[in-house]
């Protein structure tokens, strides 16, 4: 046997084996994919529905508890009426009356100009159904109007976000026989545009006439990234019978590098702070800081808290975080915090952060330590599923009862609504800016801020509003919200800790407002 045929037999011995070994872990992969891709849709399915048979519940209950009242339609009476009902509902943005097919008043704007609605999208009985996108002029978009009778209900037009983590999936909520579409939600324009394949699925409600019609992309192996493609061709039968468990490895060793990076950074000192000062709207007192986390690798360029404060909760580093930023700001700013006329500091958190069985005792310990009082400490709550658990709101209460206080973040993006304040022990909302930047534009969304403004106000709620940047918006603010207390770059931007401990001494007291 010659050199040649024994080099050619030991190849065929090494590739047949390995381009078997390759082809099983392709199919396999595709099967995985395969399998996820279904599981994941049926699961996004179920979920609309269940999401739709909660909102029809809430409306069904607000509308019910509307049809109660007694008052003379659209009096004072009622329309007080209307708040508690809106007040009391889930995934209800607005209550409200209607006769005659004119919309008169709701729980949101009070006694309006009579608005003519036109012929209904879908009626049965004595419900009738329409799509804002129709009732052009009217202050609603990108929901449903349901009219019952004397009153109407608006749902949330957040009552269906979050479903898809991956926002790859399209999904309409419709009657049964299609006849009329409550929602369509579809992703972001590229989120699949390299699609070659999609999934449909349909779940329907055993409770209400709603069906869900769900459709997502469906991955190939093709759809890797190419790497990983040449990594399996490259190191083939090798590679290809353990590949599953190496990825699987690989992306843990991964998880647990990031991981321990960030952990490092906080126990280095490596995340700074700065502070971006707060004043009252209406005489630009400074009232106090909000405090900002800010994180510059060594030789990297600034990971901006957008990217690295979600990792952190994803990593589960979110509460060390928080007790990380809370510690280090007390300690900055303690020579600015020396007593009850001193500025109070705005540290943001999630509802997990005050799950830890140790968490009163820590804020309690760290804020004596730096000689602050409880109540110039201000804690900015994002609003999410696990804010109602026990556990949480039996934390928040214990601390609110020392004198700390809570605000709920970002009031208005998601399905926050003013229930919460009868389950914890919020002071007050901060809207967030994208309300802000709408009062100063032809936008839906304009009338938005006035009417939290009046119903936190109204609730006995501080208010405070982010994003102030140009002379308009701060105009018009102290003309609709004259009591709210004021954020943005118009005010102050960020400053580092000496800054602001010099800015916050020569604001003790009422003196006049001075540009950082």
């Amino acid at each position: 046997m010659t050199a040649t045929s024994n080099r050619t037999r030991f190849l065929l011995t090494i590739l047949g084996p390995a381009a078997l070994s390759m082809l099983a872990m392709l199919i396999v992969a595709q099967a995985v994919l395969y399998v996820e891709d279904s599981e994941s849709t049926e699961t996004i399915a179920e979920a609309v529905v269940a999401r739709a048979e909660t909102v029809s519940q809430a409306r069904r209950g607000a509308s019910d508890a509307a049809l109660t009242s007694t008052f003379a339609l659209c009096s004072d009476a009622d329309i007080r009426a209307l708040k508690e009902v809106a007040f009391d509902s889930s995934y209800m943005s607005d209550v409200g009356r209607i006769q005659d097919g004119h919309l008169l008043c709701s729980a949101l704007w009070g006694r309006i100009v009579p608005f003519r609605l036109p012929t209904p999208h879908y009626s049965s009985g004595e419900t009738k159904l329409w799509n804002t996108s129709d009732l052009v002029g009217s202050p609603y978009g990108g929901t449903n109007l349901i009219a019952q009778g004397r009153t109407f209900t608006v749902s949330s037009p957040s009552s269906f976000e979050g479903l898809d983590p991956a926002k790859t999936s399209t999904f309409t909520v419709e009657t049964r026989d299609r006849s009329y579409v409550f929602r369509r939600v579809v992703p972001a324009p590229d989120a699949s545009e390299n699609a070659s394949s999609r999934i449909g699925l349909s779940r329907c409600s055993n409770k209400a006439n709603i069906c869900a019609f769900v459709s997502r992309p469906r991955r190939g192996v093709w759809d890797l990234a190419p790497s990983l493609l040449y990594t399996i061709i490259g190191i083939g039968a090798t590679l290809g019978v353990t590949l599953s468990y190496l990825l699987i490895r690989r992306n843990r060793t991964a998880r647990q590098t990031l991981q321990q990076r960030f952990s490092l950074a906080m126990r280095r000192n490596e995340i700074e702070l700065v502070y971006q000062p707060l004043y009252t709207v209406v005489d630009r007192r400074l009232v106090g800081f909000e405090v900002l986390s800010r994180w510059t690798p060594l030789g990297e360029g600034e990971i901006s808290p957008s990217i690295f404060v979600p990792m952190a909760r994803q990593l589960g580093l979110s509460s060390d975080l928080f007790r990380y930023v809370l510690s280090k700001a007390l300690r900055e700013m303690a020579p600015a915090l020396g007593d009850a006329k001193a500025p109070y500091l705005s540290v943001n958190a999630e509802p997990v952060d005050m799950a830890s069985e140790d968490t009163v005792r820590f804020v309690v310990s760290v804020t004596r330590q730096a000689g602050v009082l409880p109540d110039q400490v201000r804690i900015e709550i994002t609003e999410r599923e696990e804010l109602v658990c026990p556990g949480v709101t039996a934390h928040m209460a214990a601390l609110a009862a020392l004198g700390f206080r809570f605000l709920i973040d970002d009031f208005g993006t998601g399905s926050s609504n003013f229930s919460h304040f009868a389950q914890s022990p919020f002071i007050g909302i901060k809207i967030d800016r994208m309300f802000v930047a709408a009062i100063t534009e032809e936008s839906p969304l304009r009338p938005v801020l006035p009417g939290m403004y009046q119903i936190a106000r109204q609730l006995g709620l501080e208010v405070i509003v982010e994003g102030v940047e140009t002379a308009e918006q701060d105009t018009l603010l102290q003309q609709i919200a004259p009591s709210a207390v004021g954020q943005g770059w118009l005010y102050g931007v960020p400053v580092p800790a000496e800054t602001a401990v010099v800015l916050a001494r020569s604001h003790r007291g009422d003196e006049p407002f001075t540009d950082p």
